[in-house]
């Protein structure tokens, strides 16, 4: 969803970088919880999930977070 709404959002260096950043510790504590594979490793992908979605939307502005809401509502009614 990111992905598809880049182009859009017009982010700025420094955005891009701590958006880089959320992924990627999203992508190591993924592979930490598979690695582990506990009872609780799907609540933990999502909470993870929401905990980087969260981290995102903090780094966007107003403007940015509207589009990214845009692309989400869009995602959600294709998928339901």
């Amino acid at each position: 969803i990111f992905e598809a709404a880049k182009p859009e959002l017009n982010l700025s260096a420094d955005q891009e970088q701590k958006i880089k950043e959320i992924f990627k510790d999203l992508r190591d504590e993924r592979q930490n919880l598979k690695d582990e594979s506990g009872d609780n490793m799907q609540d933990d992908m999502r909470a993870n999930r929401r905990q980087a979605k969260q981290k995102i939307m903090d780094v966007l502005n107003a403007d940015q977070q509207k589009i990214i809401q845009q692309h989400l509502n869009e995602w959600r009614n294709k998928t339901s």
